[in-house]
C-alpha cells in the first residue's frame, strides 16, 4: 500500500495508467479531483501552495516534479484499486490509499488496513529534524528512509535506512534495494526501529482532511 494522494497531483495520468482496469483509472482521478476541490474550498490552490519551501531549497522546481519523483516510489506494478483509510486490500498486490499527508495522521491508518510495518521516505532538506518523531510506532514500526545526502548529515543517527551512496556512486541501485530487503525482513522479525528505541513521542494526530482548528 502507498498513499498521501497530495503527493501524485501533476503525475495522476501516469499513475492512472498503472490501474488494472477501467474503474480503478477512474477512481485514481476521481481521489485527486476529489481532494483538489476540497483544497479549493478553502481559498487555497495546492498546485501553487507545493513545492513547499523546504522543497524547493532542495532543489525542486515545480509540483509535477515533485509528483514524478513520489509516483516512481510507487514501483512498477499494476495497481489494483484504490483504498480509503484504514481499509483493508481485498486482495493480493500494490493499492493506493487515498489519504492525507503526514506520519502521524496517516500510518496508524495502515496499521489498521493490516501493514506488518510502514515505510517513510524522508527527503527532509531544510526541515530535516535531528530527532526523528517515532509516535506512529506505536501501531506498527515504522522505518525512516531517506536519500538525499543533507538529510543524512543533519539526521543520520535517526535513520533507519540511508540510500545516498547510489547518488554518491558508492553502491549500485540493486545492493541498496537488497539492503533495504534485509532490513524489512529483520524489522518484521522483531527488531526495534530507531524510532521504537527513542525515548519522545509526541500524541498521534487524529486524522483528518479539512483544515484543523
Amino acid at each position: 500500500m502507498f498513499g498521501e494522494t497530495t503527493e501524485i497531483i501533476g503525475a495522476e495520468d501516469i499513475l492512472a495508467a498503472r490501474a488494472v482496469n477501467e474503474e480503478v483509472r477512474a477512481r485514481i482521478l476521481e481521489a485527486v479531483r476529489w481532494i483538489e476541490e476540497r483544497v479549493l474550498a478553502t481559498g487555497e490552490d495546492i498546485r501553487t501552495m507545493n513545492p513547499v519551501p523546504e522543497n524547493i531549497a532542495a532543489g525542486i522546481s515545480s509540483l509535477e516534479e515533485k509528483s514524478l519523483g513520489a509516483i516512481y516510489k510507487a514501483g512498477h506494478q499494476p495497481i489494483q484499486g484504490v483504498l480509503r483509510y484504514a481499509e483493508r486490500p481485498s486482495g493480493h498486490g500494490l493499492y493506493l490509499v487515498d489519504n492525507w499527508m503526514g506520519p502521524n495522521s496517516i500510518f496508524p491508518g495502515y496499521a489498521a488496513a493490516g501493514a506488518q510495518l510502514t515505510i517513510f521516505q524522508y527527503g527532509g532538506g531544510a526541515s530535516a529534524r535531528t530527532v526523528l518523531d517515532p509516535s506512529p510506532a506505536v501501531t506498527s514500526p515504522l522505518l525512516w528512509t531517506s536519500a538525499n545526502p543533507k538529510t543524512y548529515a543533519i539526521a543520520g543517527e535517526s535513520l533507519d535506512f540511508y540510500s545516498g551512496m547510489v547518488i554518491e556512486g558508492a553502491e549500485s541501485i540493486e545492493e541498496a534495494g537488497e539492503r533495504l530487503l534485509r532490513l524489512v525482513v529483520d524489522i518484521a522479525s522483531g527488531t526495534l526501529t530507531r524510532g521504537e528505541t527513542v525515548n519522545y513521542a509526541d500524541p498521534i494526530e487524529v486524522y483528518g482532511v479539512d483544515p484543523l482548528f
